[in-house]
């Protein structure tokens, strides 16, 4: 038993030595463009996840939506995404300004939802249709002004 133990922590020491350092590419995102391309995926995959038919309808593709907006490709997105993830700081305030990009979005938009309901609210309603008579359901029925008010003649 002895042995089992000794063998699993020199297997655990040396396995943890050979750790290499992730190098710079060539064609590196930089790191607020970065926060851009990330802020966008994530949208993408929120409206993705939201209503897939609509995408699908509109033949919008997101990955090649992301890659041409940006002036990417899915290899350098992967690479600098690699990069930065071995640099726990660097990706940690990549992420900050995602959340930032995010926050300031979800403030414009709620800013146009408010102004568009006030806009709503002040528009006058719009009248109904002179040719539907539904203002005569709740009167009752007219006489016929040629038949007498007697009870000889009153049509039941």
């Amino acid at each position: 038993m002895k042995f089992v133990w000794v063998f699993a922590a020199a297997f655990l020491f040396f396995s943890c030595q050979n750790i290499e350092k992730v190098e710079k590419p060539k064609n590196l995102i930089s790191e607020q463009k970065m926060a851009e391309v990330l802020t966008d995926l994530s949208l993408l995959n929120s409206a993705k996840n939201y209503n897939r038919r609509l995408l699908e309808e509109t033949g919008l593709k997101p990955d090649e939506y992301l890659y041409t907006k940006h002036n990417i490709d899915s290899a350098q997105l992967s690479q600098s995404t690699r990069y930065y993830a071995s640099d726990q700081n660097r990706l940690e305030a990549i992420y900050k300004n995602v959340k930032t990009n995010l926050e300031k979005l979800q403030r414009e938009l709620a800013v146009k939802k408010e102004n568009e309901e006030r806009l709503k609210d002040t528009l006058p309603d719009s009248k109904k249709d002179s040719i539907i008579q539904d203002s005569l359901l709740g009167k009752p029925p007219r006489r016929d002004s040629l038949i007498m008010a007697s009870p000889e003649y009153d049509i039941q």
